[in-house]
């Protein structure tokens, strides 16, 4: 307030109406709560407006505009405030205005309280379901403030905020002799070797769901991919080997792309799910979203394979749909997707075939025909080509669940 006497009359009414519930702040700190009331008396004010909403997200900015000014009091709307005044200031609109705000920020303090406020009632060594929390939050996309990024410091350091994600499934052998008894059991087994293999060399952290585990990894900010980054790549190729020829846990696994940006690992989290769901191209454990095909056409192709998977389907068809001719569409596919259509189709259809085998007591021949086999020898062949086990194995196997 330009008037120092408008600021003294404030304050009477204030502490008259509202005895001790405030207390005057000259220098607020940007993590402070306050009530910021800013007079507007040039169009230029309401960019200072803005600014405050920004520099303190916790306050409440509360405009009073001077009469030839009323005409911009819908950009108070625009910038989403939650009031404002106009001058000359009347007592009983002023009062009623702080009171409203003021009651409405106890409730609001009362009902909630922040992921750093709860984590800072608990002793360090218990704050790992706020970690969580925060983590799935993330991932999700329900994180769009870099302050509640700033306040996680509390239980999750900076250099260990996660830039990449992948989306780990898995099944025990059962049928190896060194083949560990309970899925469960496989959970904590999985974490123990990817923490032994990556302590040092990148911070992770997991989070659990039934039938899939999602490791968050921060991976060093000079890479831009996973793959680029050669010995983390190792280290991921020892954790699977490792756990098959330990433990007779085989991983299948989605990766997303890394993003520096925290409020963008949600993307690299969508990246992983849709990477889980692809033929991989040369090493059956890992597919990365980097290495799906962004050619339009060819994306049209994948879908119709997927939508067709269960009839005789040819190159030819496919190649009609997004008229191609066979012979560019076959070398154009097999550029992209790393596989030549043959290939790609039949792994499809194997994908498509591992509920059947897991939840159904369907015989061979039923799975085989159900999902565009010609016959069940060459379904069982083209399994064990591509999966390592005959269909009948792979039926005997455990899911690894992970909650």
């Amino acid at each position: 307030m330009e008037s120092s006497f408008d600021r003294k009359q404030m304050g009477a009414w204030l502490e008259e109406a509202l005895p001790n519930a405030f207390e005057n702040c000259t220098e607020p700190q940007a993590e402070d709560e306050c009530i910021i009331i800013y007079e507007i008396n040039r169009l230029f004010d309401w960019v200072k407006i803005n600014r405050l909403k920004r520099h303190y997200p916790n306050s409440i900015i509360v405009p009073i505009v001077t009469e030839h000014l009323t005409y911009s009091t819908g950009i108070a709307i625009e910038l989403v405030l939650p009031t404002l005044l106009i001058k000359p200031l009347q007592k009983s609109k002023f009062l009623r205005a702080i009171k409203k705000l003021h009651t409405s920020y106890q409730e609001k303090k009362a009902s909630t309280l922040t992921l750093l406020e709860l984590s800072q009632q608990v002793p360090q060594s218990h704050a790992s379901p706020f970690r969580e929390a925060f983590l799935k939050r993330l991932i999700r996309g329900e994180i769009n403030d870099e302050l509640e990024i700033i306040q996680s410091a509390s239980f999750l350091s900076t250099n260990c905020i996660p830039n990449i994600v992948f989306l780990i499934q898995g099944y025990i052998d059962v049928n190896e002799q060194r083949a560990i008894a309970a899925p469960y059991d496989a959970s904590s087994i999985i974490t123990h070797v990817f923490r032994q293999n990556f302590a040092g060399k990148a911070p992770i952290s997991f989070l659990y769901f039934e039938r899939y585990l999602l490791l968050l990894m921060r991976v060093p900010d000079e890479y831009n991919s996973f793959k680029h980054w050669m010995e983390g790549e190792a280290c991921l190729l020892e954790v699977i080997e490792t756990l098959k020829k330990d433990y007779s846990i085989h991983l299948f696994m989605g990766v997303g792309g890394v993003f520096q940006d925290a409020m963008q690992v949600k993307e690299s989290y969508s990246q992983a799910r849709k990477a889980r769901r692809k033929p991989p191209i040369q090493n059956i454990h890992i597919r990365y979203y980097e290495d799906l095909t962004k050619h339009e056409q060819l994306q049209k192709a994948i879908y119709y394979i997927e939508e067709h998977y269960d009839e005789q389907i040819t190159i030819s068809d496919v190649a009609k749909f997004i008229n191609f001719s066979p012979t560019h569409f076959s070398r154009l596919f097999k550029k992209e997707t790393g596989r030549n259509f043959v290939d790609y189709v039949a792994f499809t259809r194997i994908i498509k075939t591992l509920p059947f085998l897991r939840k159904y007591d369907y015989t061979i021949e039923k799975i085989s025909s159900i999902c565009g086999f010609n016959t069940p020898n060459y379904y069982s062949l083209t399994f064990k080509k591509y999966v390592g086990i005959s269909p009948t194995d792979y039926r005997h196997t455990k899911e690894i669940l992970f909650k």
